[in-house]
């Protein structure tokens, strides 16, 4: 009879074992070749501008850790300084910082949302949201990307429920697609419904001085998440919001009470990054002019989706023929990756092309023959 010890370890290597076969196994690989997979779309993550502040703040003495949670001493003046100035970045009452921006997600959702609710949520947001609906007990009514009608549809059908969300990314990571968010806004007021934006990929590179794709809409979300792991070149995440809203998630909100709080390190970090925003606009334009080549170049080559950001994908179709054309690209020297299931749906497994400031028109046409080279046009729309 096997301990539970080796039944555990046989399970486990028949799953593996079963990844393997799907070309659905993954590793941890090591930096190589020209970045166009990262989230670093501005180049912010080794800036010598931000870098030289951080400096300055430890020869300052700055602590090094946080001590404890923020209800427990790990709450400090450079905190505090941080969630204003990120409150006025966005044009909110407050702003509150977490750890990354899955423990944003899973603890906004999470906590504002309960049983008797019910969200709607667009078939491609991200897996964080998506847990965050799980543990929020809240019914969850998934509609068709970006199917505003569908979402209507679905908003008219579902009511007397005790409250009602609409959960939307304002950028999609797998498809650099947009939503539609003054439309979403409109139907969130007119169904007497309340937004929830995750603007992970979008903060930084949209809106004025980066606040992102509901800022240049014009709208205010009910609450709008902003990961910093991304185009901000740091980590840990924030939430824009009212008053209110922040004072309930400090007292109801278990992913930011039960955790350490970030160092103040971070915060000085975070205050170089949005004076690099503001004065060096030409980043993000020119991560978005990269992408923009690129896709105007990849027409009769391969199928980029419906892309309108920095975000790019090269759809293969089978897990295999993404796993060999990230080889191809990898091997051209360029540090792209295979986008598999469950991240993406079935039968869509795909490149995932990440532009960034540091990117050059050169290295792009490198990219467009490598590409050609492995798809040929007869890939196109495959």
């Amino acid at each position: 009879m096997m301990s539970a010890e080796q039944a555990i370890n046989e399970a486990l290597e028949g799953r593996l074992r079963l990844l393997k076969r799907k070309d659905r196994y993954r590793q941890l690989i090591g930096r190589q070749g020209i970045d166009l997979s990262s989230n670093d779309y501005l180049g912010l993550a080794e800036h010598p501008r931000i870098r030289a502040a951080m400096v300055q703040a430890l020869h300052e003495n700055i602590p090094l850790g946080s001590a404890g949670s923020r209800l427990l001493r790990g709450n400090t003046s450079w905190h505090l300084a941080l969630e204003e100035r990120l409150a006025g970045f966005k044009g909110q009452e407050a702003a509150l910082i977490f750890n990354s921006g899955y423990d944003a997600n899973v603890g906004v959702i999470s906590t504002l949302c309960g049983a008797g609710d019910v969200v709607f949520s667009d078939a491609l947001i991200h897996a964080s949201m998506i847990d965050g609906i799980r543990a929020s007990k809240a019914e969850k009514v998934v509609f068709p990307h970006n199917d505003m009608a569908a979402l209507e549809q679905a908003l008219t059908e579902h009511t007397g429920k005790r409250r009602r969300f609409i959960a939307v990314e304002s950028l999609y990571s797998m498809d650099g697609d947009k939503a539609p968010l003054k439309l979403l806004d409109d139907l969130a007021r007119r169904h007497d419904a309340l937004l929830i934006v995750d603007e992970a990929h979008a903060t930084g590179l949209f809106g004025k001085d980066g606040a992102g794709l509901a800022n240049q809409a014009g709208i205010q979300p009910f609450v709008a998440v902003h990961t910093c792991g991304k185009a901000w070149g740091a980590f840990g995440a924030f939430v824009s919001c009212s008053q209110l809203v922040k004072d309930y998630l400090v007292n109801c909100c278990r992913r930011f009470i039960f955790t350490t709080a970030p160092p103040p390190l971070f915060a000085i970090q975070w205050h170089g990054v949005l004076d690099v925003i503001r004065d060096e606009p030409w980043r993000g334009e020119k991560a978005l002019a990269m992408a923009a080549l690129f896709r105007e170049k990849m027409k009769g080559i391969a199928d980029t989706g419906q892309s309108d950001s920095q975000i790019v994908p090269v759809i293969c179709g089978s897990d295999q023929r993404a796993m060999m054309a990230a080889k191809a690209c990898q091997d051209a020297g360029f540090d792209i990756r295979a986008i598999r299931p469950p991240t993406v749906p079935a039968g869509s497994a795909r490149l995932r092309i990440a532009f960034n400031a540091g990117i050059e028109e050169d290295q792009v046409m490198d990219l467009i023959a490598c590409c050609k080279s492995f798809f040929g046009e007869e890939d196109v729309g495959s």
